[in-house]
């Protein structure tokens, strides 16, 4: 599984490199270690990692909703400690939609373009 992952660092390391906007979605698995494998993939590229917390109820709701989601997957992070991961900025998703958030993270990383 780790020379999987690997794999998919490795790819969109190039991406970000080249110049293409990269946001990953990602919830590591191991979280600190994992966290500390990204940051070793992406050595020569600035990440900055966000935390979307919110209320576990509202995510399980949210994610019944969606189609393409594997009913589930929204809990586990939404309950967990996340230890050892460190973050940038942290966004509150439970009462403001995906553009909400993301204005706020934009507004808290001084993304001006995007903040409207």
């Amino acid at each position: 599984m780790l020379a999987l992952e690997r794999s998919w660092h490795t790819g969109l390391r190039s991406m970000a490199r080249a110049g293409a906007p990269v946001i990953l979605d990602e919830v590591p698995l191991s979280w600190g270690a994992g966290q500390e494998r990204l940051r070793s993939a992406f050595n020569d590229v600035e990440l900055i990692w966000v935390a979307a917390r919110g209320d576990p109820g509202v995510a399980i709701f949210r994610e019944a909703r969606r189609v393409d989601r594997v009913e589930g997957l929204a809990r586990q992070p939404a309950l967990s400690v996340r230890g050892g991961v460190a973050y940038d900025v942290e966004v509150y998703a439970t009462h403001s939609s995906t553009e909400g958030y993301a204005r706020d993270m934009a507004r808290q990383l001084s993304l001006d373009a995007f903040v409207s």
